[in-house]
């Protein structure tokens, strides 16, 4: 019975892999103002080679995003600049798949399930637009936060700090899986000390930069630049901060960023010294609430930056089937949240239903995480008695 299904399945998960590579070949040629941008800093390293470049101030990225653009220069001979470019978040998309695919391998070693997985990840509305569609980067950033789970769920924290470096040295972005972090720390699962990889690991990423000549100060002072560009509370964000008015930035950040980081220490806290095995499943679910929760508790936040929930959700949604809905709930939220940027829609109408679905989304993610923790806290203390009544 088992291989008579096996050509059925073959036949779907190739369907399903062609139709997500169609979709994305169809959108390579699609411009939009961050394409035009990343078609700059293309043309400039064409035009001052490589070794120059790297020497050089001339984007608004972490260099190794700049590495990777480089490396697409070198088909400026046999392929549209566009092309080349998109190229890297869309090869980034497949290396997304991969971690998806051993992250609920880990879980599930029998059956389709993690094939199936990193199915749906490939041909996820979201993802699928944001490589190809957009031409953004978050898929590469988000790919070594899923080997950072990966390497967590495995037991192997220094691997999964290293991976969660690596992701921040990229995109400030990566810190919205911090609080996953804190929390296996206040669990003595991370030791203190494993914590030192991270400046390492970012201060390694930028040798090649300092060697071809660049300023030390403009190199990390990149993600402090990125901070002051915009003056909003909120880009297009699916969070609460989108009903501020623009005079109430000012206040937002003086309120929100104590506030958010208050909270997010209580959170950390809180799961890190309830007394509960860190289950696969508990883990999982705590690195999709790390997700979802930052962005929206964060003042400044951008439509693109609920990615990581959009990933994550889909993993849970393998991990517990009851969590398809808050996967489904996700990529609603993202697509609204990308319609006022790609379509010029206005944002009154799309990011409001947003926020409200977000609102809901995180209220029942953070409900079934005390409900899982609970349970679990429960059974070990009773097991725990029963085990010192047998004893005794």
């Amino acid at each position: 019975m088992k291989n008579s299904k096996q050509p059925a399945q073959i036949f779907w998960f190739s369907l399903m892999f062609t139709f997500g590579l169609a979709l994305r070949l169809l959108f390579l040629p699609a411009r939009t103002l961050d394409m035009g941008a990343y078609i700059q800093w293309y043309d400039y390293i064409a035009r001052h080679g490589i070794v120059q470049s790297l020497g050089e101030q001339f984007s608004g990225y972490n260099p190794p995003f700049i590495y990777l653009l480089a490396l697409t220069t070198l088909t400026k001979s046999f392929l549209p600049k566009i092309w080349a470019i998109k190229l890297v978040p869309i090869a980034l998309d497949i290396l997304c798949m991969v971690f998806t695919y051993k992250i609920v391998k880990f879980r599930f070693p029998e059956g389709p399930r993690a094939v199936l997985a990193a199915l749906v990840m490939w041909a996820a509305p979201t993802i699928l637009i944001n490589s190809s569609l957009w031409g953004q980067t978050d898929s590469l950033y988000t790919a070594f936060l899923l080997l950072c789970v990966y390497y967590l769920l495995k037991d192997r924290p220094t691997a999964g700090v290293i991976a969660f470096a690596v992701s921040f040295a990229i995109k400030a972005q990566a810190v919205f899986l911090a609080p996953l972090l804190a929390v296996l720390f206040f669990k003595r699962r991370i030791a203190w000390y494993t914590f030192f990889w991270i400046p390492v690991i970012y201060a390694a990423a930028f040798i090649p930069t300092l060697l071809a000549g660049r300023s030390i100060t403009t190199i990390f002072s990149t993600y402090a630049v990125q901070s002051e560009t915009f003056a909003k509370a909120s880009m297009n964000a699916a969070n609460f901060y989108f009903f501020l008015h623009p005079r109430d930035y000012q206040t937002a950040l003086l309120i929100g960023l104590p506030l958010s980081a208050l909270l997010l220490l209580t959170w950390a806290l809180v799961y890190g010294r309830k007394a509960y095995s860190t289950t696969p499943d508990i883990l999982m679910h705590t690195a999709l609430v790390s997700a979802a929760l930052v962005p929206f508790i964060l003042p400044k936040m951008h439509d693109r930056y609920f990615y990581p929930a959009d990933v994550f959700s889909i993993i849970a949604a393998f991990y517990s089937p009851g969590m398809w809905f808050v996967a489904a709930a996700y990529q609603v939220i993202s697509l609204l949240s990308y319609m006022p940027y790609l379509f010029a829609f206005r944002p009154q109408i799309f990011i409001p239903p947003a926020v409200w679905v977000n609102a809901i989304a995180l209220g029942y993610l953070l409900w079934k995480q005390w409900r899982m923790t609970s349970e679990k806290e429960k059974r070990q203390l009773t097991n725990d008695a029963d085990s010192t009544n047998w004893h005794g």
